[in-house]
């Protein structure tokens, strides 16, 4: 497309600077500003069809080379990347438990100590998605970016608080959706309680 627009600008630069004259080669120039009218690529539109406009004959196609390389091996299993795991250490759970054992002593409640862990874990996520406490850590100290990152655990805390009930309202509310998520875990929980 741009070697015909390039081709017509230079033979009207020719013509306006030169006597030249080519009959031949006139036709071309016509056929070629039409063709560039008719198909402006400017404003494509719908589209373009070009059948029964263009003809292309009097050519052969001929075979020149063929290439065979026998090396190649079919791989048909890829592995893809895994992201890397963000679990909890030994000691950390350790301590999330101890902390959850005090909050369960000092408050009177009876919190599960698996269930408060993925909640954590959730709110972890929810901060490590979040843009303002990206933007903290880049530009500030470990010291310096403990001021936002507990401004921060607020939003965070809300945040999943809002996702979480929208969620299990949802599944409340609707028992196509309800079995069709947590029909996931029957076989899983059935085996893991029956093990026990």
């Amino acid at each position: 497309m741009s070697q015909m627009r390039h081709l017509v600008r230079f033979y009207e630069f020719l013509l306006q600077v030169s006597c030249f004259e080519d009959t031949d080669l006139h036709k071309k120039y016509n056929f070629i500003t039409y063709l560039l009218a008719y198909i402006n690529i400017k404003h494509p539109g719908g589209g373009y069809n070009l059948d029964g406009k263009i003809k292309a004959t009097n050519f052969v196609q001929k075979k020149a080379e063929e290439h065979t390389d026998s090396k190649l091996v079919a791989q048909p299993v890829v592995k893809l990347p895994t992201a890397e795991s963000f679990g909890l250490t030994e000691a950390k759970e350790e301590r999330l438990s101890q902390i959850i054992a005090n909050i369960n002593s000092r408050t009177g409640k009876a919190y599960d100590n698996d269930v408060a862990v993925k909640a954590m874990l959730q709110i972890r996520d929810i901060l490590l998605k979040s843009d303002k406490p990206k933007t903290s850590a880049r530009n500030n100290t470990v010291k310096d970016f403990e001021f936002s990152y507990f401004d921060d655990i607020d939003d965070a805390l809300i945040e999943g608080l809002e996702q979480n009930q929208d969620f299990f309202s949802l599944l409340l509310s609707n028992d196509e959706i309800k079995r069709q998520v947590l029909g996931i875990f029957t076989d899983e929980i059935y085996k893991s309680l029956r093990e026990t």
